[in-house]
């Protein structure tokens, strides 16, 4: 054979191929789309030249990463980035040739095989002949006989095979029926002569005191007999297993089943015996002496009884003609229209029935919703009857089922026209969300408008809505939501559907995500499902699943992959914004919250945060009126009307325009606002944001400072602060750990080492002072740190405190430190300045738990760079944080990239889908990709996941801390 024919190349299911010692001259090229292929052997074929392997599929990474195409051309193409020349394809010369050479090596192959094939055909009828004239020869009768006597020793190879049991190759696997039959093991059955009698209870045989003849209908039983061998040691087991007439399938499963595992256990050869109800064998009935009684009922199944669906006999009037709109009437005859058409749903029969007045297209979107209830809530299983106004054979079909005469209804012929004007007004749905919190509930409003409809996307699939449309209450439940916020949810809608007065018809309905019903979906706008068809595809694209043509590609956003770092703010514009923003303040009140309680901060205390501890601070400041929100605004139009009213008019005859106006104007441009920031440290409870929500102490500033001026809410939470209220500090942003000490304290801490770190993240008004963990190995050259020691002086307890430079530190953070350490700790004695590597003292190290080998250097902090990857968009997309992160921006329900100049870490959430991790692990290799072509450094690539961070990782961040436990409704 010389070559091969393409066709078997088209067996996509071959495994390996031996094509050895042969004359084969090429391969088709299409022996690599062979992916079962694991051996392939051309030994022994000296003019073989083998196809050009394909390259590596370009577009993506095939249909395992969703048909994505992460080559660096295409993603910086689609990024607006000017493609470089090494990531440009280019065209292979050589390689076509080559293509175009074996193509006609193979063409020439398979003409010589042709040839080749005539000529052995003709030397075969030669030989033929030849035979036929030396049969009488004495050789020709020796090779015969030696090959006759050769075939009949093939016939008794194949014998000696065939004779063999296909049994014999069987072993029985060591299993354990102790739980099955422990009265077995231990003795107390099988043992000696008699009848024994196992009934199936949730899929397990339980053993009978007495083995009599009574058996019920709905059960399955093993029975087993023993009797003494004739002339032989031991006893013989006969095996039966009775199948009752009405029972469930589970349970004649498991009778069969478990008979085998007896046999087995007792070692019978013997087979096990199938009895059924009313046809059992004489034999089985001489067990019982021929006396075999069946009763009515069994124990239960095993399986989950499914219980049917209860329906509501409920009738709709509809209304509209372009968007089809259903009002649950009462179930009465005397709510027929007939300017109307109605849908009755009663379980397994819908009617639909048309008034002799109603419109044609009504009538066909009403036809179209029957269809649609069918689909999703009664599996195509329910009936439908349309009833025309022509049909008057069918009428009492929809009058029978509403108990009423149609000779009541009134005639529309008769009368005006006016008396059937339709003037159903459509009620404004609104949907809340559940939150619950330690003893509180919280049900916020979602907020839509017509040109921000009401839509499936505002469903979340961890939350518990509530659709209120005043004719009914909806209770939606996402598949990953908490049982908690069900059992709130199904008790809140009891109590908002008795609120306020309802129409009779009014019910809750309750609807799981997936299977919403079709009146709920028809509040949502757009909310269908049509299957979207593209006629344009051939059909052979569309049976062939594996293959990538022909498939839609997901849509990603790797843009932010390829955006330059933002470069940091100078520290001249840092200090004119700073400055500005403290201009602009009026006035600042602190407070903490301890309990229920709102303490007032003292004055020393202002700048000092305890992370498990909450504070509130009401900051009035001047802004310009242009850039107030919604909200501001809002507020501020109501105060200026209230004032104008409470003015009397001008008595100096001073009009408008005249005489100060232009004053009126200035003091126009600003005006005062409130803003009241509630800050809350990483290791506070989360219930303390809804306290202060519901609180009075809310509620007198919304009261006593809202009637002057506009206030709002900003809620921020530890290291996640606006450069704004950072400013308000002047740099002095100290967060301690644990909790604020107080005068009322039982207990008072054992004093100990603190050990604070100073970092600037961006800029300089981004800088903090936070508590780390009191060990030399988390320093570092490039910053400065702070360290609290306690002493004794005088028989009283005092702290020392060591300001330590890092070599590498900037002079802004080195002056800032100095600052902080001189005056913002107050309860201090001494303060020292110590200087990297100028014999600092011993107290220093002993206190870090000894000098060890730390970091010199954090070159990393002006390249370092953070990245989201999260599908929460409805397609996977990549956003940069900015250069002032913490440990809280990693979120456990997304995959984070993060770029240390040498490394790049991939940190994997515990929640994030499988989607985000795939498409994340290769938006990094990208990334990787990228950045060397730039600037030829290749950086290491390592995956991290949530809890089990390496110390090179968790030094990346500023006061890094142990993960708060999870709960499944943490948000």
């Amino acid at each position: 054979m010389t070559c091969v024919p393409d066709s078997l190349c088209k067996c996509s299911n071959l495994r390996q191929m031996d094509l050895s010692a042969n004359q084969l001259v090429a391969l088709p090229a299409s022996i690599w789309e062979l992916k079962q292929l694991k051996n392939l052997n051309t030994d022994d074929n000296p003019n073989l030249v083998m196809p050009e392997k394909p390259p590596p599929e370009v577009k993506g990474s095939g249909a395992e990463f969703y048909n994505v195409d992460f080559s660096l051309y295409n993603q910086r193409k689609v990024a607006g980035l000017k493609p470089s020349a090494e990531t440009m394809p280019q065209k292979d010369k050589e390689a076509e040739r080559k293509k175009l050479r074996a193509r006609l090596r193979i063409k020439q192959a398979q003409l010589k095989e042709e040839e080749g094939g005539k000529q052995d055909s003709n030397k075969f009828l030669k030989g033929l002949s030849e035979y036929k004239e030396d049969s009488g020869s004495v050789s020709t009768y020796l090779s015969s006989r030696a090959r006759l006597n050769q075939n009949d020793n093939q016939d008794e190879e194949r014998k000696e095979i065939r004779n063999k049991k296909w049994t014999d190759a069987l072993t029985k696997p060591a299993l354990d029926y102790t739980e099955l039959f422990p009265e077995v093991v231990n003795g107390s059955v099988g043992q000696e002569e008699g009848l024994y009698m196992w009934r199936i209870d949730n899929f397990l045989p339980l053993l009978l005191d007495d083995a009599v003849g009574r058996f019920y209908e709905a059960d399955c039983y093993i029975i087993l007999h023993a009797s003494q061998r004739e002339n032989l040691p031991g006893l013989l087991y006969d095996i039966h297993f009775w199948i009752g007439a009405k029972c469930e399938i589970d349970k004649k499963a498991c009778a069969a089943i478990h008979a085998v595992h007896l046999r087995n256990m007792l070692g019978c050869d013997n087979r096990t015996t199938r009895e059924e109800q009313g046809d059992e064998s004489d034999e089985f009935i001489l067990y019982f002496d021929g006396d075999i009684e069946v009763l009515e009922g069994g124990s239960e199944s095993g399986f989950f009884q499914v219980e049917e669906t209860i329906y509501i006999k409920r009738l709709f009037k509809c209304h509209g003609q372009n968007n089809i709109l259903l009002e649950p009437v009462e179930t009465h005859v005397d709510s027929i229209d007939h300017r109307h058409s109605y849908l009755l749903d009663d379980g397994m029969d819908i009617v639909v029935w048309f008034g002799k007045l109603s419109k044609l297209t009504q009538n066909k979107k009403t036809t179209l919703f029957a269809e649609k209830i069918n689909k999703l809530e009664r599996k195509n299983k329910a009936t439908i009857t349309v009833i025309t106004k022509y049909e008057t054979e069918k009428q009492h079909i929809f009058f029978s089922m509403l108990n009423g005469d149609p000779t009541s209804i009134k005639d529309p012929t008769v009368g005006k026209i006016e008396d059937y004007e339709d003037s159903y007004s459509v009620p404004t749905p609104k949907l809340y969300e559940v939150h619950l919190g330690v003893g509180y509930l919280e049900l916020p409003q979602l907020e839509f408008s017509v040109n921000r409809p009401m839509t499936q996307q505002m469903l979340r699939t961890q939350r518990v809505y509530l659709l209120d449309t005043y004719t009914d209450v909806f209770v939606w439940v996402g598949a990953h939501s908490d049982r908690l916020l069900r059992a709130a949810a199904a008790k809140l809608s009891g109590e908002i559907l008795k609120m306020i007065t309802r129409p009779a018809t009014a019910i809750v309905n309750t609807c799981f995500e997936g299977v919403e019903s079709a009146l709920f979906r028809s509040f949502f706008h757009k909310w269908d499902d049509i299957v979207a068809v593209d006629f344009t595809r051939a059909a052979d694209k569309v049976i062939a699943p594996s293959s990538t043509e022909g498939k839609e590609e997901m849509k990603v956003d790797l843009t932010a992959l390829f955006i330059k770092r933002e470069p940091p703010m100078s520290p001249a514009d840092c200090t004119e914004y700073r400055e500005q923003w403290k201009e602009n303040l009026e006035t600042m009140s602190c407070f903490v919250m301890e309990g229920k309680n709102y303490t007032r901060l003292p004055a020393g205390e202002q700048g000092h945060f305890y992370t498990e501890n909450c504070y509130i601070f009401l900051c009035t400041y001047w802004m310009f009126i242009s850039d107030f929100n919604d909200d501001l605004l809002e507020q501020y139009v109501i105060l200026q009307k209230k004032q104008s009213t409470g003015k009397k008019k001008n008595e100096d005859g001073y009009g408008e325009g005249e005489g100060g106006g232009s004053d009126e104007e200035e003091e126009e441009e600003e005006a005062l606002v409130c803003r009241v920031y509630f800050w809350q440290g990483r290791d506070a409870s989360k219930v303390c944001w809804p306290q202060y929500s519901l609180s009075s102490f809310r509620a007198k500033i919304r009261e006593k400072i809202g009637s002057k001026m506009p206030v709002e809410d900003e809620r921020c939470f530890q290291q996640q602060e606006s450069v704004k209220f950072l400013s308000y500090f002047n740099g002095k942003f100290i967060i301690h750990k644990g909790k604020r000490p107080g005068n009322n304290d039982p207990e008072t801490p054992q004093p100990r080492p603190r050990l604070y770190q100073v970092r600037q993240n961006g800029n300089i008004l981004a800088q903090r002072c936070v508590e780390v963990g009191c060990s030399s190995l988390l320093l570092n050259s490039g910053f400065c740190y702070i360290l609290k020691v306690p002493a004794e002086k005088d028989g009283d307890m005092c702290y020392i405190l060591y300001v330590w430079i890092g070599s590498r530190s900037s002079e802004e953070l080195m002056n800032a430190s100095i600052d902080i350490g001189k005056e913002a700790f107050d309860d201090v004695d001494t303060v020292s300045v110590l200087y990297e590597g100028t014999n600092e003292p011993d107290i220093f190290w002993s206190a870090l738990g000894g000098r060890r080998q730390y970091d010199n250097q954090a070159d990393w902090m002006d390249v370092i760079r953070l990245f989201r990857c999260s599908n929460e968009r409805g397609y996977f997309a990549v956003s940069e944080k900015c250069s002032d992160f913490c440990q809280d921006d990693l979120s456990d329900e997304d995959v984070m990239i993060l770029d240390s100049g040498t490394d790049v870490f991939v940190w994997i959430g515990e929640e994030s889908s499988d989607v985000e991790r795939k498409l994340a692990l290769k938006s990094a290799q990208l990334y990787q990709q990228h950045i060397q072509d730039l600037s030829g450094e290749a950086r290491k690539l390592s995956i991290v996941r949530r809890g089990k961070e390496n110390l090179k990782f968790i030094k990346l961040f500023h006061g890094w801390g142990p993960f708060r436990a999870r709960t499944k409704n943490s948000s």
